[in-house]
């Protein structure tokens, strides 16, 4: 008897199934896609758009610009593909950033709101630039400004229920605080920074303004 028959055919079977060749067709693609998308966000964020063309962005990507067609058929489709990638890996944080505190009080929950979405933005910080630069092509369908509302309301809806935001100013301040995390974002992205260092100021200056405690 082989005493070592039994578990090397339990190994064998926990082995995992090979790819297929379809599999791995699908796998390549993919890899090569997201080269080719990494290598777009990091050129148009440094040099723009204008100065990065299809040429550097294969170059950059390790593949033939011929390859490079057989993803995108010209520039606009492959900075659609960008804006749809990254929308898809952002808008999660952003939603997770509305559950993430609500269990908490207004202020606390507030400024983990920020701090969160601040954190989003961020990790997301070549993106963020190439998207405010520009925002002309970016492609309908886009749900990135309807989720920061919505989450902002909910943490004002919380302060209204406290009785600490006043009812009648509750949708002035949803738009102060979106467009406050626009303004964040196209100043440290260009003065350098990192996002997360505004959270705090930005929430006491929301709550307790910019006048000094003495004259």
């Amino acid at each position: 008897m082989n005493l070592d028959s039994s578990p090397r055919r339990t190994r064998r079977t926990k082995q995992a199934r090979p790819a297929s060749h379809a599999e791995l067709r699908v796998q390549i693609r993919r890899t090569v896609r997201l080269a080719v998308l990494d290598a777009a966000e990091e050129l148009i964020s440094k040099h723009g758009l204008r100065d990065a063309g299809l040429a550097q962005i294969a170059k950059r990507a390790g593949v033939a610009v011929g390859t490079l067609y057989n993803y995108f058929t010209d520039r606009d489709a492959l900075i659609r593909g960008l804006f749809e990638s990254r929308r898809a890996t952002l808008r999660p944080l952003l939603l997770a950033a509305n559950a993430a505190g609500a269990n908490l009080a207004f202020e606390p929950r507030l400024r983990a709101y920020v701090r969160a979405v601040l954190a989003a933005f961020e990790s997301h910080r070549s993106f963020l630039k190439v998207a405010i630069e520009n925002e002309h092509l970016k492609p309908p369908g886009s749900t990135t400004p309807q989720d920061m509302l919505a989450g902002v309301r909910d943490v004002i809806a919380a302060g209204v229920a406290e009785g600490v935001v006043a009812a009648d100013k509750a949708e002035l301040l949803a738009l102060v605080i979106t467009g406050t995390f626009r303004a964040i974002a196209i100043d440290r992205l260009h003065q350098g920074g990192d996002l997360t260092n505004d959270a705090d100021a930005m929430v006491e200056i929301l709550l307790d303004g910019v006048r000094s405690a003495t004259p």
